[in-house]
């Protein structure tokens, strides 16, 4: 008799308190789009790709004796005597070498000017919607380091 009434006292999972946790669960998984939403950011590379450009043409400017435009192009005349040219084609900003190949440098461009100033070029790109402008210029970048002596 004593092992009817333990058996009595115990309380199982009941089909009520199954519809109650599966309830609950619907609730929590109904506010997962909402929270994904939420932690989803979108990184823009575009000003990656376009500082990656402009450092790419500086490399060049800097080794360049002479800068030219002509028929929407940008030409470095290098030292070695190559003649560098940018240009715009079809979406693409590609880089020839004496009207050789084609190095792909940007990609999606709307549209992409050179203005020579002195001692270097003024160059403007629009990709996906937003302008960057970025002054180049043919004297190399020169860092001074000064180390002290404790004495």
């Amino acid at each position: 008799m004593q092992k009817n009434n333990n058996a009595m006292k115990q309380a199982g999972f009941t089909m009520l308190n199954m519809l109650f946790a599966f309830a609950v669960f619907l609730l929590l998984i109904s506010f997962f789009p909402l929270v994904m939403k939420v932690m989803q950011t979108k990184v823009s590379t575009t000003s990656f790709k376009v500082d990656l450009f402009f450092e790419q043409i500086q490399n060049d400017i800097v080794q360049a004796k002479g800068i030219s435009i002509s028929d929407d192009s940008l030409y470095l005349n290098m030292e070695n005597g190559n003649r560098i040219r940018y240009q715009k084609y079809n979406m693409n900003v590609r880089r020839q070498v004496n009207e050789v190949g084609n190095e792909i440098l940007l990609q999606n461009v709307d549209n992409i000017q050179y203005e020579i100033v002195p001692n270097g070029v003024v160059i403007s790109v629009d990709v996906a919607k937003k302008i960057a402008k970025k002054r180049l210029s043919m004297a190399p970048i020169i860092f001074f380091v000064i180390y002290f002596r404790g004495g």
